[in-house]
């Protein structure tokens, strides 16, 4: 199993209670959130506890979000603590109109992530490198992820990147400045996920679903992974992959969703679990793979919450083998 990094935010999903709309809503939960780190303890989860670069506020929220990463068997070796409250995203009640997130909080602790800061010791020891989008909608973010991204091709690590671009975190004026920055991490990346939403958003082409996957390989990494939603997921992949040049698709399953929050997080890491397999000396079966990551998707959303509601890699397992 390959030693994995994962660079991003950290931050408090509050999660409404009954009430169609967020003005309708009796009250609030909160949850441990943020893409990248719900990506990060799901890895832990399904045994391939990486270790993460992220920041937490030094409020009472981040005093619970480090120790929520720490039981989880996350390394915190590379978390930065930092004046500030803590960005909270308030999600939206199932089937209600409009964002699905909404952000507040200081941008500047979240995702003010500084070039001068990147973890060069835990980056020396990786062999795959996960970074996620949100953090280039900050100047400093944006110039920490380059940062990242590059060193992490010069040393060969393997590098995956998570596009996850959110329109309303762009400060005016610096739409350009983002989609420059997640072209040049694409471009610096062996494997992107991306969805129609994402792609759309930032131009990267004016394809949609299953024939985004080409487009996206012109862009630079040699596999693309489209999310579907309900619809599954296809990843293509050009001859340079460790895999081989293949399209896999897989449908998803069929199950009862209770909490939609981080099932593409979920995804994302059972994926990462299987194809950073490939860095060491196993064979990695991307049809194999793909159906795993949206195995531990739809157990993800079986619970409340992104990141608690994680699999484990027993419990993925024990899904397919019934599917089977």
């Amino acid at each position: 199993m390959a030693d994995i990094l994962v660079a991003g935010e950290t931050l408090i999903d509050l999660l409404p209670g009954s009430g169609e709309t967020l003005r309708d809503v009796d009250g609030f939960s909160h949850r441990p959130g943020g893409a990248p780190a719900n990506v990060a303890v799901g890895l832990s989860r399904l045994g391939a506890a990486p270790t993460f670069w992220t920041r937490l506020g030094g409020d009472p929220f981040g005093d619970f979000l480090r120790e929520t990463l720490a039981d989880e068997g996350v390394s915190t070796a590379a978390v930065e603590r930092v004046d500030g409250n803590t960005t909270l995203a308030v999600v939206s009640p199932p089937g209600a109109d409009g964002r699905r997130f909404r952000f507040y909080g200081s941008g500047d602790v979240t995702f003010g992530f500084e070039p001068e800061s990147v973890p060069v010791e835990a980056l020396a020891s990786a062999s795959w490198v996960h970074l996620g989008g949100v953090a280039l909608t900050h100047p400093d973010g944006r110039s920490a992820m380059r940062e990242l991204a590059a060193a992490a091709a010069e040393r060969d690590c393997a590098v995956s990147f998570d596009v996850n671009y959110r329109e309303d975190l762009v400060p005016d004026g610096e739409r350009d400045a983002v989609v420059d920055a997640v072209r040049a991490i694409i471009a610096d990346s062996d494997v992107v996920f991306a969805s129609d939403e994402d792609v759309a958003a930032t131009g990267l082409s004016s394809s949609e679903g299953e024939e985004l996957g080409p487009d996206l390989l012109g862009l630079g990494p040699h596999t693309a992974v489209v999310t579907l939603g309900e619809a599954g997921a296809v990843v293509t992949s050009a001859a340079e992959a460790p895999w081989g040049e293949r399209t896999a698709r897989h449908g998803g399953f069929s199950v009862e969703a209770v909490d939609a929050t981080g099932a593409g997080d979920a995804f994302t890491a059972g994926l990462l679990a299987r194809l950073s397999e490939a860095s060491g000396d196993a064979d990695v079966d991307l049809d194999d793979a793909v159906a795993f990551a949206n195995a531990t998707a739809a157990l993800s959303v079986q619970e409340r919450g992104g990141m608690t509601a994680g699999p484990s890699k027993d419990g993925v397992e024990s899904f397919l083998a019934d599917r089977r």
